[in-house]
């Protein structure tokens, strides 16, 4: 149990990184 919820956070944690990164890019273009 305890460990799906901190692999679901660290998904999540990416998902946001990913579209962060996406986001810069989108801007510095």
């Amino acid at each position: 149990q305890l460990q799906t919820e901190v692999e679901e956070a660290v998904q999540e944690c990416r998902n946001a990184e990913e579209k962060a990164k996406k986001a810069i890019t989108d801007a510095a273009m």
